[in-house]
C-alpha cells in the first residue's frame, strides 16, 4: 500500500513538473539578418584618377607598355590597321570568298621614335584557295604603319592576325568605302531611274487612253 502510495506522488509530482515548463514563457531566437556588401559608387577623384591613368605618361614622355593608355594607343591600332591595308587586296566579285575563309599571318611589330612598323609576316594557316590573294594580304599587312610620339621604344614578336575577308575586313574594303547609299527614301522623281535606288516602287506613269 505504501508502495502504491509512493508511486501516485512520484507520478503526480513528474506531471506538475511537465505542467510548470508548459506554461513557462518560451525564448525566441530570432536570426539575425544576413549583412549584405554595400556598393559604394565612384567618386569623382576616382574616376579623375583612372582616366589619367589611361593617358598619363611616363617622365620621359612615353607612355608605360603596361598601362592601359598603351592598350588604346597600340594593341587595339594594330590589327585594324593591318587589316585596312591588307584590305587593299580584297574587291570580292568572281574573287569573292566564302565568309567563313579565312587567312592567319604571324608578324612582329616594332616602334622606333613612335614609328610603328610590321615586319616578317608570314602565313599561318590559311582556308582559302587563292595563292595570289593570300600573298597580298601578307605583302599589304607588312605595310602597315603609323606615328605616335607617345609610344615607347618597342618590340613585339610571335604576334597574330587573322583576317576574314567577309567579316572583320568587309568595312575595310574600297567597295565599302565607296558606297553611298541607294538613294532618296521615296518615289523616284523621275520614273526612269532604276527602281532598286527608292525602297517604294516609281510613281505610276498615266496610261495612254485614259
Amino acid at each position: 500500500m505504501k508502495k502504491l502510495v509512493a508511486g501516485t506522488i512520484v507520478i503526480l509530482v513528474g506531471l506538475a513538473l511537465i505542467y510548470w515548463q508548459m506554461r513557462e514563457p518560451q525564448a525566441v531566437t530570432t536570426a539575425a539578418a544576413p549583412t549584405l556588401p554595400t556598393r559604394v559608387a565612384p567618386t569623382a577623384q576616382a574616376v579623375e584618377l583612372a582616366a589619367a591613368q589611361h593617358k598619363a605618361p611616363l617622365e620621359n614622355g612615353k607612355i608605360d607598355p603596361a598601362s592601359d593608355a598603351f592598350t588604346y594607343h597600340y594593341d587595339e591600332r594594330i590589327d585594324q590597321a593591318m587589316t585596312a591595308q591588307a584590305a587593299k587586296c580584297y574587291h570580292g566579285g568572281l574573287h569573292r570568298v566564302h565568309r567563313n575563309q579565312k587567312v592567319k599571318l604571324g608578324y612582329t611589330t616594332t616602334i622606333k621614335d613612335g614609328v610603328v612598323s610590321v615586319s616578317d609576316v608570314k602565313v599561318i594557316e590559311s582556308t582559302i584557295s587563292d595563292n595570289a590573294l593570300v600573298s597580298c594580304f601578307a605583302r599589304e599587312a607588312a605595310a602597315a604603319t603609323w606615328r605616335d610620339d607617345a609610344l615607347p621604344d618597342y618590340v613585339s614578336k610571335n604576334e597574330t592576325l587573322v583576317i576574314r575577308p567577309e567579316r572583320g575586313m568587309k568595312k575595310f574594303t574600297q567597295e565599302n568605302l565607296d558606297y553611298q547609299g541607294d538613294g532618296k527614301i521615296g518615289k523616284l522623281e523621275d520614273p526612269a531611274q532604276n527602281a532598286r535606288g527608292s525602297r517604294e516602287q516609281p510613281a505610276e506613269q498615266p496610261v495612254l487612253g485614259e
